[in-house]
């Protein structure tokens, strides 16, 4: 059995969310051990989106309306996966993408169509802003002051209008079970300055979330350079002829040639896992049959 988890990569320093990543690393090892690899790295991811401090569920970034929108993705290595975008007012998108997965015949449900299909499914409203949310509302508003686009003034005052009504990085995981089960999820907010209906690649499938026979991938950086270069596939494919670490340094040194800033993390049927990024730094956790405790990027410092 092994469990990874992440909260993202960091241009500067990571904050201090070591605590968070074990915590979802421990809530993963119990289910693991209790039931399926797709139930852990929901539950895992569950507890990133729940932590004000990262970008996924409560204290996702705004967009330039001052609105949220998340999206996330879930899958298993028998290909059963599903994902939502731009979905707002939902604790736990994560729960919702496995609701598409498990409840209907659809991959991908989008803006109202995945709020209506949260609400039958018996989610309750519930407002994810907090602090974070409004300090970069309000970055965000000053650096779209400057862009010589005329789309960004276009939101500006209606972000403001926002920001006055205000009360006060992407996440993932990948598990593989006793019983040699792979599973994926990753969840997000999205990115600073993104513009209303802008989805990224948390959501899509084989590019910034997969699962298949030969392994597990979640992604984490630029998203549309990302989508691009189909990534989480790539990776996942690549762990059939050679190690996790090793498909995972050759999703970074393609990412390289594109300049496209990201990270991953992967783990393969052997039962081996890779980290990686070509920019920042990588916020993870990983625990492994036979480890008493978790272990963090804190640790490795």
């Amino acid at each position: 059995m092994l469990m990874v988890v992440h909260g993202g990569i960091y241009v500067e320093e990571i904050p201090e969310i070591s605590d968070a990543l074990k915590k979802a690393c421990l809530v993963g090892r119990k289910l693991l051990m209790q039931k399926e690899a797709v139930d852990a790295v929901e539950e895992a991811v569950k507890v990133l989106e729940d932590d004000p401090r990262l970008d996924a569920g409560t204290g996702s970034y705004p967009n330039l309306l001052g609105e949220i929108e998340m999206s996330a993705s879930i899958m298993k290595d028998d290909l059963s996966c599903g994902g939502v975008a731009a979905i707002k007012n939902i604790k736990n998108p994560i729960s919702v993408a496995r609701g598409v997965m498990e409840q209907t015949k659809h991959v991908l449900l989008v803006g109202e169509g995945a709020n209506l299909f949260a609400r039958l499914l018996g989610f309750e409203p519930y407002n994810p802003m907090a602090e974070l949310t409004v300090t970069t509302l309000r970055k965000a508003i000053e650096i779209a002051e400057e862009e010589e686009n005329s789309i960004y003034h276009y939101y500006l005052e209606r972000a403001r209008l926002r920001l006055q009504t205000l009360q006060l990085g992407t996440v993932g995981s990948v598990a593989i079970d006793s019983k040699k089960r792979k599973a994926a999820a990753t969840s997000t907010g999205g990115i600073e300055m993104q513009l209303p209906g802008r989805v990224g690649d948390s959501p899509l499938i084989g590019l910034g979330n997969f699962a298949g026979e030969w392994g597990a991938v979640s992604m984490t950086g630029a998203g549309e350079g990302i989508i691009k270069l189909g990534l989480a596939r790539k990776i996942a494919d690549w762990m059939e002829e050679m190690s996790a670490q090793s498909a995972v340094d050759r999703g970074m040194a393609l990412a390289n040639k594109y300049n496209v800033v990201c990270g991953a993390i992967a783990l393969s049927y052997r039962e081996e896992f890779g980290i990686g990024n070509n920019g920042g730094k990588i916020s993870y956790s990983y625990w492994k049959d036979g480890m008493q405790e978790p272990y963090t990027y804190k640790d490795s410092q």
